[in-house]
């Protein structure tokens, strides 16, 4: 279970930390972008967003849920 701590991190990601949080899940094979489109798709779930800080809350909020790939 998420601590109170996790929730105020996961709704603090600023977009120098989201890029971060992307690239580091790109490294990964978390997520994937293709070269002609700015989308980001996270492999796990199949949801795609546009914006990086949209997909670091998205993907801090699976992972609370204990969702695995």
């Amino acid at each position: 279970m998420a601590s109170t701590e996790d929730e105020f991190l996961t709704q603090d990601i600023y977009e120098e930390k989201a890029m971060l949080i992307v690239e580091q899940l790109l490294e990964k094979g978390t997520i994937e972008m293709k070269h002609d489109e700015p989308v980001l798709h996270h492999v796990p779930s199949g949801a795609r967003f546009e914006s990086a800080v949209n997909m670091a809350h998205f993907h801090k909020g699976w992972e609370a849920r204990g969702e695995e790939s």
